[in-house]
């Protein structure tokens, strides 16, 4: 469970990713120390307060840095992404200016500082939702591009034309691969990782299949168990 400040509470956000939530958890557990320790008994000095608020705000800093990055390289996040940052660099910069103001006499208001670690939470939360998209996308564009291949292999009537694009429908592959095997390490459901794990063995396992039974299809086009066989593989590596 994703326990946000002030009792906020961020599973209802759907974090479905290990990347995510540890991103997240130690940037919580930080803002929440600060916030209990603000104003409590044997609480940090002024000083160290201070160092704790330009701590949060330059690691936010190099955080939105790198969320702006990303928005620059995919416009379909472009938008939501540059206001994300946009509100957790105000919020980071928040965050310092109220731990800078605290002295030993005088304690800023508790309520505002949780106000602008919630705004900070939320708004860092988004910038990870929406780069978490951008794999998505990436893997959608990779499982589209074996798409593809497979349909120019199915369609190839020599094996000049089936060795060039077997060539580069192992490419696609060994890319999609890369990519669902780093998803299927980050997703936290098991069910879904299993999933994952089924469909990339049924297209790992297909691959020799498919070469083979496209051989002997191509040597012997008037076999229609032949064809069947390569149909069959084509099938089930679509399906997966």
């Amino acid at each position: 469970k994703m326990a946000g400040v002030g009792n906020t509470n961020f599973d209802c956000l759907e974090i479905k990713t290990r990347s995510i939530e540890q991103t997240l958890l130690p940037l919580i557990k930080q803002i929440s120390s600060l916030v209990e320790q603000h104003g409590s008994a044997g609480s940090l000095r002024p000083s160290a307060v201070a160092r704790v608020g330009q701590a949060v705000n330059l690691a936010v800093e190099r955080f939105v840095t790198v969320g702006e990055t990303i928005a620059d390289d995919y416009p379909e996040v472009r938008q939501g992404m540059y206001e994300a940052c946009k509100e957790a660099r105000q919020a980071g910069g928040a965050i310092e200016h109220i731990c800078e103001e605290t002295d030993e006499e005088v304690l800023p208001d508790r309520t505002t500082l949780i106000r602008a670690s919630r705004c900070l939470l939320g708004a860092i939360t988004r910038v990870l939702l929406l780069a978490d998209i951008v794999v998505v996308k990436q893997l959608l564009l990779a499982k589209d591009k074996v798409s593809h291949s497979l349909d120019r292999l199915e369609s190839v009537n020599n094996f000049t034309e089936f060795v060039k694009a077997f060539s580069q429908f192992g490419a696609e592959m060994v890319e999609l691969a890369h990519l669902t095997g780093d998803r299927q390490n980050d997703l936290k459901d098991e069910r879904r990782r299993a999933q994952m794990a089924a469909a990339r063995q049924v297209l790992e396992r297909s691959t020799m299949m498919l070469l083979t039974s496209s051989k002997t299809c191509l040597r012997h086009p008037e076999c229609s168990s032949a064809r069947e066989n390569r149909d069959t593989v084509f099938c089930q590596m679509r399906r997966a």
